[in-house]
């Protein structure tokens, strides 16, 4: 009976961890198209990955569930207020980006050591870079796909590491299809761009093409 008890409880935690890469999966998709609903698929991976991270002593990871949830209704709400109009950063918006995702790592660091957490660096690390990913991502600034990438890339080695193997593979598909987003949202710049160009005048057009979609903070 014992046994039978503890095997039912790891295949629903296979089953929670297929569905929960399921959904994760079609909210990054989405968000590569550009689609609202993707912060939909946010919540329900949210809430899946909630419960699994706490499961396997992620703390930093766990609890970044919530800032995720959060950042999704911001995101829901945000994206629907205006078109998808994805833009570039200013210089000085890129280095406080980076910089905040490397003060947070540090931070997460320091607090995952006191809490016992496992895996501590690089469960801050993943955190503190998706956290700046997904603000970023509301804001529709491109730069937000590289900081996925360092963040999946990360999450390969750790989640493998710590036995989510379903979930290690599912951070790699993450990095390549960040690799399609940031081509893909590259792209609807440039046609933002070309079209702004078509409909103003010659020497107007010719000062609007110059930026690949404006930068801003």
């Amino acid at each position: 009976m014992f046994h039978e008890g503890r095997g039912y409880r790891e295949l629903s935690a296979a089953w929670i961890e297929w569905l929960a890469v399921f959904s994760a999966l079609l909210a990054v998709g989405l968000g590569v198209l550009g689609r609202r609903v993707t912060w939909v698929f946010w919540v329900i991976s949210s809430l899946f990955y909630l419960g699994i991270f706490a499961e396997a002593k992620l703390w930093a990871d766990s609890g970044l569930q919530l800032v995720f949830i959060l950042a999704a209704i911001w995101g829901w709400l945000r994206w629907g207020k205006q078109a998808f109009s994805p833009g570039l950063m200013a210089l000085r918006g890129r280095l406080f980006a980076l910089s905040s995702a490397l003060l947070a790592w540090l931070a997460l660091f320091g607090l995952l050591r006191l809490l016992g957490g496992e895996a501590a660096l690089g469960d801050a690390f993943v955190a503190a870079f998706s956290l700046v990913a997904q603000i970023l991502m509301v804001r529709q600034r491109l730069e937000h796909w590289l900081f996925w990438i360092a963040a999946n890339l990360t999450g390969v080695l750790l989640f493998w590491i710590q036995g989510l193997k379903a979930t290690a593979g599912l951070y790699l598909l993450f990095a390549l299809l960040a690799l399609i987003g940031f081509s893909q949202w590259r792209k609807q710049m440039n046609l933002e761009a070309w079209r702004l160009s078509a409909s103003l005048p010659q020497d107007a057009s010719q000062a609007a093409a110059k930026p690949l979609g404006n930068a801003q903070p």
